[in-house]
Formats: structure tokens, C-alpha cells, sequence
């Protein structure tokens, strides 16, 4: 980074020349081919992802347009009216997987459970009545963890037992003297 800061700033590191470093335009700094590669590739890699997502969405728009130029009158109001149906499911199924998680974080919250648990869950498929033993078991589990870990840390040692011998003891006494 600092190699291509001197190289950008025409290898002039703060040096006192008695004038200032000028700072080039991009034009000045794509001069260099280094630069003028790396932009390219940049560029170029940028145009083919944009490609490919646009290829992505016009396929999905002209096999969907296919498909409702090959049914009839009363097919593409079935069609249609299938299409709003899922939409409006999907809707419904988030907006409830909301409330869900709002109802969740309330009752977590009373049980004195760590909030960011609730993301274990699928708030998606979860029912009301799943969704109760779920962070019960969710409590039961976080409170066997923390026990544990606060039991392994209050664990101590066990006591060490040192015996003597008499001759020691003897010999300590002496050289006392």
C-alpha cells in the first residue's frame, strides 16, 4: 500500500522540495499501466457479474411470459390468481414469523434467557405451541451449560499430601543450630 502511495504520489514520501505534492487526477494515475490493467480487470468483472444477474432476471421473465402466452383466457386468471395467492401466503408467513419472534423475545426475556438464543429458531415453520417447549428446551440447555462451565471453573484441585520423614526433620533441626 505504501509502495503504491509513492508511486501515486510520484515516489515522493514527504520529502521538502520546496514545493507541494501535487495530487494526480485519475486520469494521470490510470496513465500507469499497472493501474490502468487493474482498472480494467475490475471493470470488466463488474460488467460480466451485472451480465449474469440481467441474464438471470430476463430469462425468468421470458419463460414466465412462455407460459402465459401458451394458456388461454381463464388459465391466466387461474395463473394470476395462484401468483397473488403464494404472495399473499408468503406475506402472511412473514408477518407472523415476526410477531412470533417479538413473542419469543418476551417470554426469553421472563425466563432470563439470553435474547440471541432465539436464533436457533425458525420463526417460519415454528407453531405457538412448538414455539413454547422450544425455548424451554433452549432454557433447560443454557442452564446445564452455565452450571457446568461455573462448576469446572469452582472446581479445586485436589489436595496435595506431603509426608515427612523423621530423618529430615532431624537434620533440619540440627543445621538450625
Amino acid at each position: 500500500m505504501e509502495e503504491e502511495n509513492k508511486k501515486v504520489n510520484g515516489g515522493a514520501e514527504n520529502e521538502p522540495t520546496g514545493t507541494e505534492n501535487k495530487t494526480q487526477t485519475f486520469d494521470e494515475v490510470l496513465s500507469n499501466k499497472e493501474y490502468q490493467a487493474e482498472f480494467d480487470r475490475r471493470v470488466q468483472k463488474a460488467i460480466e457479474t451485472a451480465k449474469g444477474k440481467w441474464q438471470e432476471i430476463n430469462d425468468a421473465e421470458k419463460s414466465e411470459a412462455e407460459k402465459l402466452a401458451k394458456m388461454n383466457k381463464e388459465q391466466k386468471l387461474e395463473y394470476e390468481a395462484q401468483k397473488e395467492k403464494q404472495e399473499k401466503e408468503n406475506i402472511l408467513a412473514e408477518l407472523n414469523a415476526y410477531k412470533m419472534k417479538e413473542e419469543a423475545v418476551k417470554i426469553a426475556s421472563e425466563k432470563g434467557l439470553e435474547v440471541s438464543l432465539l436464533d436457533l429458531i425458525d420463526f417460519k415453520t415454528v407453531t405457538a405451541e412448538k414455539l413454547n417447549e422450544n425455548i424451554d428446551n433452549l432454557s433447560t440447555v443454557f442452564n446445564k451449560a452455565v452450571e457446568k462451565s461455573v462448576n469446572e471453573r469452582l472446581k479445586e484441585d485436589a489436595p496435595i499430601t506431603k509426608t515427612t520423614s523423621t530423618i529430615n526433620k532431624k537434620t533440619i533441626s540440627r543445621a538450625s543450630y
